[in-house]
């Protein structure tokens, strides 16, 4: 499904998260070094996951909160996006397991097809044209920040 020219910042931002799902995946299967993997998560954070949560929560919640929105799928995106900064803040401090590793990759992934394929459809049938227009107005992506530019290629 192609995303409204206004939400396609968040999208893009998905395609990388996705990507470090996916290469967190990779780490594990090859036993990579935890220590290694717990600094690339805390740098992809750092990078891009954090901004793009805050994006979400304080540019597209509250628009959709004035509008009749599911606040079933307010509240799950928004434990979600708890659930997944608890990993983080274990990876941050490099005590993230391989089981939290295997969790957040698998919580990521979830949650990003959350989003694309119920959240964001069902947001873009409720929002006007001009509401969609002044989110996409605060939203912002850097396109230089990629995951796979991390410097050791754990994942190979």
């Amino acid at each position: 499904m192609k995303r409204h020219q206004q939400l396609q910042p968040l999208s893009r931002q998905h395609h990388n998260g996705l990507l470090m799902a996916l290469l967190i995946t990779k780490g594990l299967k090859k036993k990579a070094s935890l220590s290694v993997m717990n600094d690339f998560i805390s740098n992809g954070w750092n990078e891009e996951l954090k901004e793009h949560f805050e994006m979400e929560e304080t540019v597209l919640l509250p628009a959709l909160r004035q509008k009749s929105f599911d606040p079933l799928l307010t509240d799950q995106l928004i434990s979600e996006h708890k659930q997944i900064r608890l990993l983080v803040e274990k990876a941050i401090v490099n005590q993230a397991t391989e089981a939290d590793l295997e969790s957040f990759s698998s919580l990521l992934e979830k949650h990003i097809r959350f989003e694309e394929k119920i959240f964001f459809p069902k947001a873009e049938e409720v929002l006007t044209e001009m509401e969609l227009l002044e989110i996409g107005s605060q939203l912002h992506e850097d396109r230089s920040k990629n995951c796979i530019n991390y410097p050791t290629k754990f994942w190979e």
